[in-house]
């Protein structure tokens, strides 16, 4: 997420990356806030021979006091509903409601009374990590995803015509285009992300024929010992061991360790865990919360509103607080575990 001070720090300019950075804002905004983006709106046109129902939709910036704000983790959206207070045109009417949709690469600015010291660290924290390009691939197909913090994004599979039947067939032409395919999809998601790593891995030797093919312009670090390949070889490759400790020291890697810390915990009865939404609640009130994991499956059965407050109730006393994707590893094991868990700083419940 990059995000800059405006107004002598009394605004905010925002460009969220992806979904768990909308969580971030998510937080950050509140009832009562100022919220400026640009925004479609249907305006009523004027004039002598125009019917008064007559109107079109233009494009303009808008200022609106929030009164109610909603997260679409699924459609990956932010909903701010208020009264427009200002505007770049004299066609909008102020006081009128509108509602600005916020998507990864909406720019906006917020203003707000008040940014207490959480907040600014909770900011800081969503500094953008550089993301990893992984390619998961044998002689038949390749997987081409991109892990982006704790987003796993995938782009599709390419496929062989290799048809490794005993008839006559140039096999060293049809692997040559397979892994020239290959390598200009990874090309393309490279070039949208520039500062991205590339790791290659899967059975055999194809991937470092890729690796070569790729050469210096896309180079590439290349895991042994991953059987898999195509997209269950993506999405299976963050739990496997190299590839977790070549990512050692990024967020994915401390959320997992976490989640095994949190097994740890349960399989020994450890009073230092709180499992499920009314359990992290009493731990966060009490200040006990060490590290607050919620899958986004707990807004199906828990008011927004009360999990955006248990959030940042702990995240105020020092709380490392995280949003997982259920659709994810890591996400669907939190999801099981009652949709949120905490890790706690001592003993709070009798296990």
């Amino acid at each position: 997420m990059n995000f800059r001070w405006l107004d002598g720090h009394k605004a905010l300019q925002i460009t969220p990356d992806d979904v768990n950075d909308l969580w971030t804002v998510r937080r950050i905004i509140s009832t009562g806030d100022l919220v400026e983006a640009w925004t479609t709106r249907e305006v009523k046109l004027e004039g002598d021979y125009i019917r008064p129902d007559k109107g079109r939709r233009v494009k303009v910036r808008v200022r609106v006091s929030v009164e109610d704000i909603k997260f679409d983790n699924e459609l990956g959206r932010l909903r701010v509903k208020g009264k427009i207070v200002d505007s770049n045109s004299e066609m909008v009417k102020r006081g009128s409601y509108h509602s600005l949709e916020i998507t990864p690469s909406t720019e906006f600015s917020l203003w707000k009374e008040d940014y207490p010291g959480w907040l600014r660290s909770l900011l800081a924290k969503r500094r953008e990590v550089p993301p990893v390009i992984i390619v998961a691939l044998d002689s038949r197909e390749a997987g081409v995803g991109l892990l982006r913090g704790l987003s796993l994004q995938y782009f599709g599979t390419v496929t062989s015509e290799a048809s490794g039947k005993m008839y006559r067939q140039d096999t060293a032409k049809l692997t040559q285009q397979y892994l020239t395919h290959v390598r200009d999809l990874v090309r393309d998601v490279a070039g949208r992300h520039v500062d991205a790593t590339i790791v290659l891995l899967g059975p055999g030797k194809t991937k470092l024929q890729l690796s070569n093919l790729m050469g210096e312009s896309l180079k590439a670090n290349v895991i042994e010992g991953y059987d898999l390949a195509g997209e269950d070889g993506v999405r299976l490759a963050l739990n496997d061991p190299s590839f977790r400790k070549l990512r050692e020291g990024t967020q994915y890697s401390q959320v997992k360790n976490w989640i095994d810390e949190a097994h740890v915990r349960l399989a020994k009865n450890d009073g230092r865990l709180a499992m499920g939404y009314t359990s992290c609640e009493r731990a966060a009130a009490a200040g006990a919360i060490d590290v607050l994991l919620i899958s986004d499956g707990l807004f199906r059965s828990v008011d927004e509103e009360k999990i955006i407050q248990l959030a940042n109730t702990a995240e105020a006393s020092g709380a490392s607080v995280i949003l997982l994707d259920s659709t994810t590893v890591l996400g669907l094991q939190i999801t099981n575990m009652g949709g949120a868990v905490a890790l706690l700083r001592y003993e709070l419940f009798t296990q």
